[in-house]
């Protein structure tokens, strides 16, 4: 576990590092840089949750907890309609545009309550989870088609830059990749 903890902290510390020094901001290659290391980090994210380690993972974690966690998409769905707000995160990748995120954060503290409580239908808990997924692929795709690339569909500004810059690069580097990893794990956990 401590290496598993090294790693994500020394993955922080470079993402932290590249965008502090501005060297994931280019755009006008495809895929951009930042668009690699996201790549990337899914990549092995998934792999993760696809190893033996990460069967072990699910088996070991309360489904209570794999769905609590992900209230904090709360705060990062406050966060971003703050950045809206303040003129640098295109609308749509918020609730008043295409992002309904913040549904998957509101909804995991009572589901969580009542799986901690077994009294959580597996059915229920399957339904939660794909809806949460769902809207999570949702806000990743928004958040890909408002970046000043070939692939931009949404051509209102501003443009999803601010992914490449300290300290947002986080939020696709290693918030989504968090949610993205605690959805798959509860599948492998409700399959058991």
């Amino acid at each position: 576990m401590s290496v598993i903890i090294t790693l994500v902290l020394g993955w922080i510390a470079l993402t932290g590092a590249l965008a502090h020094l501005n060297l994931l901001s280019d755009f006008s290659r495809t895929p951009s840089p930042v668009g690699w290391l996201i790549l990337f980090i899914f990549v092995v994210s998934t792999t993760f949750v696809l190893c033996p380690f990460g069967a072990d993972a699910a088996r070991a974690t309360p489904i209570a907890w794999l769905i609590g966690f992900q209230s904090f998409r709360i705060v990062v769905e406050i966060l971003l309609h703050q950045g809206y707000l303040a003129g640098f995160v295109p609308p749509q990748m918020t609730w008043e545009g295409r992002n309904w995120d913040i549904l998957t954060g509101l909804t995991a503290v009572p589901v969580a309550y009542f799986a901690a409580r077994q009294t959580l239908p597996r059915w229920a808990a399957v339904v939660w989870n794909l809806g949460g997924f769902a809207l999570l692929i949702n806000i990743m795709a928004v958040s890909m088609l408002s970046t000043p690339s070939p692939l931009r569909l949404f051509q209102n500004e501003p443009a999803n830059t601010f992914i490449a810059q300290f300290p947002y690069i986080w939020l696709p580097t290693v918030l989504v990749p968090t949610a993205w990893v605690g959805h798959l794990l509860l599948f492998r956990r409700l399959q058991s």
